[in-house]
């Protein structure tokens, strides 16, 4: 068996033969499943990335206009509220605010579902893997309207994590350029106050921000792991905590792998978005 595995041969060898390997698109075969990796990796992906985009979505809906409303009330109970919270949300655990919210919105008040992706009986074709974009494409309402209430709770606890940091660097970016020499200009010429805050401070302010949704989803593609366990979600990070302790090294290595090529692949790409944005930026 070690033989076959390769683990007679020194290390830098089997590094190599792995990375040569892994860059044309061979991630091995897995011990547990007896299937090829990259197989079971995209059986459970589309449900983290269903996941991680429902979650981002509701972070920036919510977060940013927060952070606006926060930084154009500074220093008002408003402003102290939501600081307040934001600081509250972002101290609690991810595991622990999942918990609470199944506690609270699923036991208690009956309003969601608690665990899986849909109930008995649902079914709906496989084109994409995400249940409420396959659901559309079918003209399947009632399937995209569970599937969401399935994702909604699971959605809402990771963005809970990520709600905080969003706002509160809206709010910091917006209160620094209102502070700029060319905001007082467009003010003493007489330009109204919503021109000024959404046409000419917001849009600069936002700079900051677009880097950190990238980087958030980033983040969340691989913190979504203790969630999805929660949840009773079948995704990737389930499949990595199944892969630790079955010894599935393969597995293991390859979506470890995945996760650092997302991590890069969106580094770069907010690398290029914030130099289209920003056309003081070049490369």
């Amino acid at each position: 068996m070690r033989h076959e595995l390769g683990l007679d041969r020194p290390m830098y060898v089997q590094y190599i033969e792995y990375m040569s390997k892994f860059l044309r698109g061979d991630l091995g075969i897995s011990f547990r499943y007896k299937i090829p990796v990259w197989r079971k990796i995209l059986d459970v992906y589309p449900v983290t990335v269903e996941l991680t985009a429902s979650a981002l979505m509701l972070s920036i809906l919510f977060g940013i206009p927060l952070g606006i409303f926060a930084a154009l009330k500074r220093d008002t109970l408003f402003d102290h509220t939501i600081r307040g919270l934001s600081l509250y949300l972002y101290s609690n655990p991810s595991f622990w605010t999942a918990l609470l919210l199944q506690l609270f919105f699923g036991l208690m008040l009956s309003m969601f579902p608690i665990s899986g992706r849909t109930p008995p009986g649902i079914h709906v074709d496989k084109i994409t893997g995400l249940l409420t974009l396959d659901s559309l494409l079918a003209l399947d309402f009632d399937s995209f309207a569970q599937s969401a209430r399935y994702l909604f709770l699971p959605s809402l606890s990771i963005a809970l994590s990520n709600l905080p940091m969003l706002s509160r660097i809206t709010r910091a970016s917006l209160i620094d350029v209102m502070g700029e020499d060319y905001i007082k200009t467009a003010r003493a010429t007489g330009v109204s106050e919503r021109k000024v805050v959404y046409q000419h401070a917001l849009r600069n302010a936002l700079l900051p921000v677009v880097t950190s949704v990238g980087f958030s989803f980033a983040w969340l593609l691989g913190g979504s792991t203790i969630t999805e366990q929660i949840f009773g979600l079948p995704g990737l990070g389930s499949l990595l905590i199944t892969s630790l302790t079955g010894r599935d090294f393969n597995l293991i290595q390859g979506i470890v792998g995945i996760y650092a090529i997302v991590v890069v692949s969106m580094n770069t790409i907010v690398d290029i978005i914030y130099a289209m944005v920003d056309p003081r930026v070049k490369f």
